[in-house]
């Protein structure tokens, strides 16, 4: 593990791919709550939706995190879901690819 000299750098601001990998570290350790989960894709999805960002694995990336999400914690989805929907009235078409009437 590369430690830095600099300490700037343990206070950068992270990117979108830093917040993919902490979901994706809470997703695996099952600390993934569903407040946590609504702020982070929030976070996410702004970032992809404002900047536009070159590195398309991002884009892919938070694609394999919704799938993810819908297949092993579709409970906890349905949930960040509802919470969307009472604080906007849109909600990402992504996060139901496969199912086009939701």
């Amino acid at each position: 593990m590369h430690i830095s000299s600099s300490y700037k750098d343990l206070f950068r601001t992270p990117t979108t791919a830093d917040k993919l990998t902490l979901f994706q570290l809470l997703f695996d350790a099952k600390e993934l709550t569903v407040d946590l989960a609504l702020a982070l894709l929030k976070n996410i999805h702004k970032d992809l939706s404002v900047h536009q960002i070159r590195d398309r694995s991002v884009y892919k990336r938070y694609a394999e995190v919704i799938e993810s999400l819908h297949y092993h914690m579709s409970d906890v989805l349905q949930l960040v879901v509802v919470a969307w929907k009472t604080q906007q009235n849109t909600i990402p078409a992504e996060w139901f690819a496969d199912n086009e009437n939701t």
